[in-house]
């Protein structure tokens, strides 16, 4: 009997000691269950997206513990739509694409409301209209009935024409616009098959570099003060750049428009985390700037200006603490 009642006692310490170990692991446990995942999108792998993005995914990853992968996308225009409906939780797009994106307008049929700004400033997209030297063609306004090399169809170049041309009084259809690569167009405009050439590119520009190691005689066209003033209070999304003479070797600087690539950021992620997110990629971005050139100028103070959607609180809180915000 006295055998019995130990073994029965052995029993429920047993299960006690067995009940005690269960809740022991359930925290464990459910910090594995808690693992995060993120997808980085971005674009084509022959653009400078891709190899921006696995950058960022891989300060995430390797420093952060975030396990992220960069992800082939659509690029510019697709990725907004993607973390707008969780497919993404970051990605890489154009600053006019993001507000645009937000705000409903062309090309997206509605609002994307769950999209918010981690930080702007990646790369810079400079506007660039160049005509050779002989021209008669000194100002933007002067583009009415000229034929001109727009850079690929669907490419970036066509969205940011049609807002400098809505402030010079003029639309599209008012020049006789040709849909080549940039240096297929670089290439036109020297043969005097158009009579500019358009290239939305960071810079220097390869097309444009091409063009100046065969000849000096070529300008590229400023936007004068009074229209560029106009053009970055009507588009948040713009800001002015010099393109000093030296740059391809020709006769004069040139004041023209840039816009920035922007990192987007589902609005539904965690503050903490995405404070976190943000503190560790600005303490890695020669990462970033290693990744791909055009990214060279990318900066902690680049990250706030002009930033054309409003900042995830988590970002903000970063910026803030740094002194860049109040």
């Amino acid at each position: 009997m006295k055998k019995q009642i130990l073994a029965m006692m052995l029993i429920v310490l047993l299960a006690v000691s067995l009940i005690g170990c269960t809740e022991k692991s359930g925290p464990d446990s459910s910090n594995e269950t808690k693992k995060v995942f993120y997808s980085v999108g971005t674009a084509g792998t022959g653009g400078a997206y891709y190899p921006i993005g696995i950058a960022i995914a891989n300060i995430l990853t390797n420093d952060l513990g975030i396990q992220s992968t960069a992800e082939v996308t659509g690029g510019a225009a697709e990725n907004n739509m993607l973390v707008n409906n969780g497919t993404m939780q970051l990605a890489i797009t154009q600053g006019p694409m993001a507000y645009a994106a937000l705000n409903g307008k062309e090309p997206y049929s509605e609002e994307n409301k769950n999209l918010s700004a981690l930080f702007n400033g990646l790369s810079k997209g400079v506007f660039q209209m160049v005509v050779m030297g002989g021209s008669d063609i000194e100002s933007l306004s002067d583009l009415k009935g000229k034929s001109i090399a727009m850079g690929p169809a669907g490419g970036g170049a066509i969205n940011v024409v049609k807002d400098i041309f809505s402030v010079y009084g003029f639309e599209l259809e008012d020049v006789k616009p040709t849909f080549l690569s940039y240096s297929e167009g670089v290439d036109a405009l020297k043969d005097g098959n158009v009579d500019a050439a358009i290239i939305q590119s960071a810079a220097p520009a390869a097309a444009i570099t091409q063009l100046a190691a065969t000849t000096k005689d070529f300008k590229i066209i400023s936007i004068e003060n009074d229209k560029m003033e106009e053009i970055l209070n009507m588009y948040p999304y713009y800001s002015n750049i010099n393109i000093p003479s030296s740059m391809y070797g020709n006769d004069s600087d040139a004041d023209t428009i840039y816009l920035s690539n922007i990192v987007v950021v589902s609005k539904e992620l965690d503050e903490d985390q995405v404070y976190e997110m943000t503190k560790v990629i600005f303490e890695n971005m020669d990462k970033i700037k290693e990744a791909h050139p055009s990214a060279k100028g990318f900066s902690l103070e680049s990250a706030v200006d002009r930033v054309p959607i409003p900042l995830h609180p988590g970002a903000e809180k970063y910026y803030k603490e740094r002194g860049l915000l109040e």
